[in-house]
């Protein structure tokens, strides 16, 4: 008996596993090379090739200026109020619609601009533009909650109400007996 033909017969399906193990490597590696795009790791751990195709999507948001190109009327009722700061998609929602209907309409006479809903109350809304003249929206930002900045103006709502006579004091639409939302007279 050769005592080494014993190993190498022994061993033989271990070097056939070896074999098999460096094969599937190699092809996992070949693959990988081919399913990585070329600008991965360029600028960190993602494909640099994202971020322009990011910005190549249409955005959903409007800006304020979009909004004041055709809305120059809330511009002057705006630009000496504390809410020159508030954006209009904060009060009237994306109205990502709205301003391509706007859009559409400026190019052709025959279409028509649908007009803004009534909120629904709902702060998580689908609604695409709307109207809110709701204490809701006011108090979103201007009732006294612990933790507010001093500086920040802000109501407690009942002795604001009372202080200044509301008519209803649990109607949705109090604060406008008083305020505009766009220039509050603050």
């Amino acid at each position: 008996m050769n005592p080494q033909g014993d190993f190498s017969r022994d061993t033989r399906h271990l070097q056939i596993l070896l074999v098999l193990i460096v094969l599937v490597g190699v092809v996992a590696l070949f693959i990988r090379s081919k399913m990585i795009p070329l600008s991965y790791g360029q600028l960190g751990a993602y494909r640099a090739e994202a971020l322009n195709e990011i910005a190549a999507h249409p955005s959903k948001l409007q800006s304020d200026a979009t909004c004041l190109q055709c809305h120059e009327d809330v511009q002057e009722e705006r630009a000496d109020s504390p809410h020159v700061a508030v954006h209009c998609m904060h009060c009237h929602g994306i109205g990502e619609n709205h301003v391509a209907q706007a859009r559409s309409a400026a190019k052709s006479q025959e279409l028509v601009v649908s007009p803004a809903e009534e909120w629904d109350g709902d702060f998580a809304t689908m609604i695409d533009l709307f109207i809110t003249e709701d204490r809701a929206t006011c108090l979103a930002c201007h009732q006294k909650v612990v933790g507010m900045p001093d500086t920040f103006r802000k109501i407690n709502v009942k002795e604001h109400l009372e202080e200044q006579e509301a008519d209803d004091v649990g109607s949705a639409n109090v604060c406008f007996e008083c305020h505009s939302g766009h220039s509050p007279g603050l």
